[in-house]
């Protein structure tokens, strides 16, 4: 039985992984800080999965984690780093331990999760890892700036790593969505997040995990949804110059946006 791993399963896109691997017929590792939150996605999955919680901000608890994907889960097929966070604001308006945790969940733990199941995998010669990056680590917009550059750095490490293990027939991929319909983003929405999450279609986690599907099938690096956004963002990124005159346009589209996705939940956008 193919043996799946998925980190931030309780809820959101990582539940959505889950029950997608389930329908394959995947055995499940499920992991997350909340344990309620892994029951209720336990019981919408026709087999029951394994259950492990980690708190990803912790390094001592990850290590805890990288030892049994060096030991008794040394046989795991598919590693899927799904667990992320965004703290928006400016810089100056974070504070420190703010500005840790964004490098730590979404960039330190991945890469120490996937350095520890890498042997493994290169010695059985397949296997699969995927992490969910995000179109914020292709551009950088205001309010996102330490965000971005954890995920900047997630997709360096991808890129890198994706070369270094094709040779030995291992898969290394990146998700990269749009914005998509999470407690994340309803709460960037109503807690000053950046509007321009809502320039382009929301997605559905179902549409990522189908994204997911898709780069642990092909192992493709790069897996985007939607491919539309990806054009936009991949453009600016090139001329990061023009971000500046054209913000203001950008900035309104998104409050359209930003209300209809609220009107839409039954919430005032006030």
């Amino acid at each position: 039985m193919t043996k799946a791993l998925v980190t931030g399963a309780g809820s959101g896109i990582g539940a959505a992984i889950a029950r997608a691997f389930d329908k394959r017929g995947y055995g499940l590792i499920l992991v997350d800080r909340d344990v309620a939150a892994l029951d209720a996605v336990a019981a919408t999955l026709g087999t029951a999965p394994e259950k492990i919680l980690c708190d990803l901000a912790s390094r001592d608890s990850v290590e805890t984690l990288c030892e049994r994907l060096r030991g008794d889960l040394a046989d795991l097929d598919i590693l899927v780093n799904n667990a992320g966070i965004i703290v928006p604001g400016a810089v100056t308006d974070l504070d420190q331990a703010a500005l840790d945790l964004h490098l730590e969940i979404n960039m330190r733990t991945p890469i120490r999760l996937m350095r520890a199941a890498a042997p493994q995998m290169i010695a059985r010669g397949s296997g699969a890892m995927v992490s969910t990056v995000s179109l914020g680590g292709v551009i950088s917009l205001k309010d996102s700036a330490i965000y971005s550059a954890s995920k900047f750095g997630l997709r360096g490490f991808l890129c890198g790593f994706h070369q270094e293990l094709a040779p030995f027939g291992v898969k290394v991929s990146g998700v990269y969505p749009a914005a998509v319909d999470t407690p994340m983003l309803l709460h960037e929405a109503t807690h000053g997040g950046s509007v321009l999450n809502f320039v382009d279609k929301v997605m559905s986690p179902e549409d990522i995990a189908e994204a997911t599907m898709k780069a642990v099938d092909t192992g493709k690096l790069e897996v985007y949804s939607p491919w539309s956004a990806s054009v936009t963002a991949r453009f600016f990124a090139s001329f990061p110059w023009m971000i500046g005159p054209l913000l203001p346009l950008m900035e309104k589209l998104g409050e359209q946006g930003r209300r209809k996705f609220l009107a839409a939940k039954g919430l005032s956008a006030d």
